[in-house]
């Protein structure tokens, strides 16, 4: 299997379930929000979290959207030389240590070709172990046109 797909090899309305799946574990977590500063009590603080509504730690959405969009690589984005946009981020629901992500994407629109590269919109969807939405977002990359 190669890595990702060159422009001419996505097409509007392509779905892709990636696969495998990435349980986070309190480590990743903690190293990611440590790494980006992000010093939140809700993503460090075992007793502080205990006390609010979801009344334990909660994985930071940066880490969450990182894996996610690290998940499509080996199918979509591999090939791209640029990401140019993320929109319309949703965490949907609050993802935990020992979830399980799962991700699937749906090519939306692709872009007028430039220099050998074109725009590809990704439609990236992360579901959990119990199938309860936990991301959505749009991604723009550039990619490559194959050369024959």
């Amino acid at each position: 299997m190669s890595y990702g797909r060159y422009f001419d090899e996505l097409r509007p309305g392509d779905e892709f379930t990636h696969w495998p799946g990435r349980t986070i574990n309190e480590f990743d977590d903690t190293l990611l929000s440590l790494l980006s500063m992000n010093q939140h009590p809700i993503h460090l603080d075992e007793h502080f979290a205990r006390k609010t509504q979801h009344g334990r730690r909660l994985v930071a959405g940066p880490t969450v959207i990182a894996m996610v969009i690290g998940m499509t690589q080996g199918d979509i984005g591999g090939r791209a030389v640029a990401s140019l946009s993320y929109e319309d981020v949703r965490h949907a629901n609050p993802v935990f240590h020992g979830d399980t992500l799962y991700a699937s994407s749906t090519v939306g629109e692709t872009g007028a070709l430039f220099d050998g590269y074109g725009t590809v919109t990704i439609e990236t969807r992360a579901v959990n172990q119990n199938g309860d939405l936990v991301l959505s977002l749009r991604h723009k990359i550039m990619v490559p046109v194959q050369k024959l």
